[in-house]
């Protein structure tokens, strides 16, 4: 393998500043290089070993569809992120929206795709940890979220621990990364962006209700904070009401990917009994 290629790969998987830049990510294994979009591969390396082993139908169309470049196992194994290889790494496109107002619409086409009764938006300020992040993305995918914004705080959606953590939910359930998460939480409360009001839930330690009695079946949205600091004060003077998971025991509050699980599935309940 060409040695500036080696490089560039090592430091995309490293520096966030890199892949905003380039514009790349990596997958790491068949799965996930078998759902992405054949033309959204930059670069397909593969093992001999992985070419005759049962995994490669998982991604079979991918590798007869594009030019690949073989490399051997220890090759792989300085490239990957993971432990253990499993023989299939790809330099692939990350998808962009331009602006909220296109991030908007792909929602809306993901929900009617999905029989989604109304919108459901994820609003997330400044989680820091990659794992936290591809659990929420995971979950709300699972629970039926049509959308997930995240300030630029946040950790990088396309870093190999947040993209693992995913199992693929991050090629198919729409992400944006903004600058100013409040403007895009009264966006989507004005109706500007989606063209209907979307009504906005904090998750607070403070909140006055519980998360089962309020009404998720509407347009929604709930915002998640910090994983220390929780929601800042500016945010969550936007939600039109702060929600509670009531908690037994001496546990204060619930990791971030939890607590986002926990609201969305209390969403996704209610909407299938309307």
């Amino acid at each position: 393998m060409d040695g500036r290629n080696k490089k560039f790969i090592l430091e995309l998987q490293k520096k966030p500043k890199l892949r905003r830049e380039s514009g790349l990510y990596t997958i790491d294994g068949p799965k996930m290089a078998g759902e992405i979009d054949p033309f959204d591969a930059e670069n397909i390396f593969v093992t001999k070993e992985f070419l005759s082993s049962k995994h490669f139908e998982d991604c079979a169309e991918l590798i007869k569809s594009r030019p690949y470049t073989l490399i051997s196992e220890a090759e792989m194994k300085q490239l990957s992120d993971t432990v253990s290889p499993q023989g299939v790494l790809v330099v692939a496109k990350q998808k962009k929206y331009k602006g909220l107002g296109a991030f908007a619409e792909a929602s809306l086409k993901y929900a009617a795709a999905n029989n989604a009764k109304a919108p459901l938006f994820v609003l997330l300020e400044t989680l820091q940890d990659p794992g936290n992040l591809g659990t929420v993305i995971r979950a709300c995918e699972a629970a039926g979220a049509t959308g997930i914004i995240a300030d630029a705080e946040t950790v990088d959606i396309y870093s190999p621990k947040v993209v693992r953590s995913t199992m693929g939910a991050i090629l198919r359930l729409p992400y944006i990364s903004v600058q100013d998460l409040k403007k895009a939480a009264n966006s989507l409360k004005s109706g500007e962006l989606c063209g209907q009001s979307v009504r906005l839930y904090a998750a607070h330690l403070d909140g006055a209700k519980d998360y089962t009695a309020v009404d998720f079946t509407g347009p929604s949205a709930f915002m998640i904070g910090n994983e220390s600091r929780g929601l800042s004060d500016e945010l969550t003077k936007l939600a039109d009401e702060k929600i509670l998971i009531p908690m037994c025991g001496h546990t204060e509050s619930l990791n971030a990917a939890v607590a986002a699980a926990v609201i969305c599935f209390e969403a996704s309940r209610q909407r299938r009994n309307v």
